[in-house]
Order: C-alpha cells, then structure tokens, then sequence
C-alpha cells in the first residue's frame, strides 16, 4: 500500500508501483513592467521573471503523529509556509494541508508561490487537466493542435486553471492530483506536476483594475498581506485506474457533506425525531458513474432535477458506458404526472430551445456530428438516459404525493 517517510525534512512516498515523489515549493518573481518587457504580473497576467526555490530553514524540526484514523506530519517550511500531510487508514491517497502567508515583500518583488510534484515518470510533455471540472483535455507542453506556436513564455504559456485536477501518465501509471479549489497548474518538465497556491504582486497588469494585486488585512492601523489556506490530495494508481478516484472523490470535493452541531442531548433528540429518512427506494442507488447535481423544490410544487454522467467517453473501460436513472424509484412516494426536460438553466423547454440553436456557417462541406446523447423520456416508463459527460435537466410536477415528507 502507501507508507509515509520522510528525507531531508521532505515527504516521500513509497508506493507498490516503486514511484516515489518529492514535494517541493518555489515562487516565481513576477515581471515589474519595467525594461525590455512592459507587461507586469498582476490580477489578470502571469508573467514571471525567475524562479527561485523554497528551502527548508530547519529551525523547526517536523512533528509527526500517528493515531488509529490517520498519520500526519506537521512542518514548517519557513516563517510563510506551514504544512501538514496527511495518510489516512484504509485510503491509498496522501491529503496536503497548506497554510500560506502573509508573502513577504519587503524585498519589493512580487511573489507567485507554487508547489511541485518532482517523480521519474516520463511523461513526454503531456498532461491532463480538467475544464469546468468536467472533462479532462490533453495538454502538450509548448505545443498546440489547431495552429503552430512560439513560445515566448514557458511557463506562464503552459499553466492552465485547475477546478477539479491534473494528471501525468507514463504508460504503466498515473500521478492525479484534485485541489479543493481552483488554482493554477501544470506541467512544466516531465514527471513534475506544480500548483500555483499563492499570488502577491506589486505591479497593476494594465487589464483595467488599475491595482496592483497587493491584498491586504488590516487590523487597527496594522495591515498584512492574506494568509490563505487549503487542501490537495495525490493518488498514484496503475495506467487506467486513475479515473475512477478523479470522478469519485472529485465529486465528493465539490458536494462534501454537511455537517450540523447541536448542544442538545443526541438520545433526546432521536426519540422525538425521524433520525433518518430517504424519498429513494431503499433497494435502489444512483448508477456509480451518475451525479445528483440539483434538486430543489420550485414555489409551484415541482421539482428540479439535474443529473450528470460522470465519465468522459472511453475514460473508463465500464463506468464511461451509457447510464440510466429509473425515476419511479427514485421517487416512490409520488406519482409523476408530468415531466418536461429543459436546457442546463432551465430558463427554458429543451426542445423549443434546439429550434433555435444557431447554425454555423463553415468553410467546406458540413462534418457530420459524433455526440451521442440520451434519448426522450418516456413518460410510462420514466427512465433517463445518459451519455458520458451529458448533463441533463428536467422540471417534474407530480400527480399525488403518498408521503407525508416533502421532497
């Protein structure tokens, strides 16, 4: 499995695969706008001028706890960094808490602080990051598909957003990284992957915030730059197994449960109230590759409901087929009596809205178009299909409703 030790006051981490990796951290001295090029770093650009590296001072040795649900190790970086990492009992993943700032400037240069990921995989310049935390897209260092590039930033024209991950593969492994919130990221030499957590910058961009990106918070008449914190979690799986972690525990990042405290006496509470309650078939669950992403009672009575198939095609050699969601037993206590698909928004009918849909005027003959898609609802039957990566949305009125809770 996963065993956590540490070198040089670095975590490394052994796995069955025999890929260790070295986390690291640097930032990148963003661009003034002063001489040969006059385009700062700022709110809206990315321009670094150099690179330095993030030693670890030593004047704090790590501390490391171990328990029955998990083993951590706390360190501190320097006076600006503070981590902690963490390997859970039973779980194959590593979890990296970061506590960051105020960045100093009193050096009066700016500061984009990044992590690294440092493994001997060969990668062959391609990575993989997510748009809109949805599909993943294929990213080749210095290169595009569709026209011929020339670098003139190799960094700053190779980092992408990251929503929901990033990974590397190597043809017999894959590193996947997922972040609790968006960050920048990429690939910049093989084997590496680096997040960008933190930005301080003196110099306005010139993209029409006429500021310098120079937060602050100030107590009294002291001011200081934000302490930012968050999380990341890395995972090391065999050459198409990596999937399955991305899509199930990046869907639990974006919809973790929520938890509620109370100073009343559990035993007291739970004999006066129902503890437990599902409008679902108990005998039924959503198909593995499926997201309940909405559903939200609207001021008439009917219901809005948005699901999602998790999966890209081919992504996943069983959990990029098609799904589909029965909704009689995803609503057993209540008759559905009318059920109308809408688009994303549902600002409108699906099918008034594909009358509509703007047709592009192309040069050459028409390509004829490889989307598949789920088909109609049948309405005795109500079941919907769904393609890999679909999103659909329906407004659903019921009839009668059997159960006494509401939706």
């Amino acid at each position: 499995m996963m065993q956590l030790d540490h070198y040089r006051s670095t975590p490394i981490v052994r796995l069955r695969f025999e890929a260790n990796f070295e986390q690291k951290y640097k930032y990148y001295i963003g661009q003034d706008g002063s001489g040969d090029d006059p385009q700062a770093s700022g709110a809206y650009i990315f321009r670094p001028k150099d690179v330095v590296p993030i030693k670890t001072d030593g004047q704090v040795p790590p501390t490391i706890l171990r328990g029955p649900i998990l083993d951590e190790v706390h360190q501190q970086i320097n006076p600006w960094i503070y981590q902690i990492t963490r390997v859970y009992k039973g779980k194959d993943y590593v979890e990296t808490e970061f506590i960051v700032g105020p960045i100093p400037v009193d050096d009066e240069n700016g500061k984009e602080l990044s992590t690294e990921i440092i493994t001997s995989m060969a990668t062959n310049k391609t990575f993989y990051t997510d748009s809109s935390g949805r599909d993943f897209i294929k990213r080749v260092r210095d290169y595009r598909s569709e026209w011929k590039i020339e670098v003139n930033q190799p960094v700053a024209g190779n980092y992408y957003p990251i929503n929901l991950g990033i990974y590397v593969e190597d043809g017999s492994k894959e590193l996947s990284i997922l972040v609790d919130r968006s960050v920048g990221g990429s690939s910049i030499k093989d084997g590496q992957i680096e997040l960008m957590l933190h930005r301080r910058l003196l110099n306005d961009d010139g993209r029409g915030v006429a500021e310098a990106l120079e937060e602050k918070v100030c107590l009294d008449d002291q001011c200081e730059g934000l302490v930012i914190e968050g999380k990341y979690y890395l995972k090391i799986d065999p050459q198409g197994d990596g999937a399955r972690w991305r899509r199930t525990f990046g869907q639990e990042l974006y919809s973790p449960l929520l938890l509620a405290f109370t100073e009343q006496d559990g035993g007291n509470w739970a004999n006066s109230h129902v503890s437990s309650f599902s409008a679902m078939d108990p005998t039924y669950s959503l198909p593995e590759n499926v997201a309940l992403l909405t559903l939200e009672e609207l001021e008439d009575g009917s219901v809005l409901l948005r699901l999602a198939h998790l999966y890209e095609a081919g992504e996943h050699k069983d959990l990029s087929a098609p799904a589909s969601v029965d909704l009689k037993r995803v609503f057993p206590d209540n008759k559905i009596g009318k059920i109308i698909e809408t688009s994303l928004s549902a600002n409108q009918e699906r099918a008034a809205m594909e009358k509509k849909r703007l047709k592009w005027k192309v040069a050459g003959p028409p390509q004829k178009e490889n989307v598949v898609r789920g088909g109609p609802v049948d309405p005795s039957k109500l079941v919907v299909e769904l393609a890999p990566m679909e999103i659909r949305t329906f407004i659903i009125s019921f009839e009668h409703r059997l159960a006494a809770h509401p939706i």
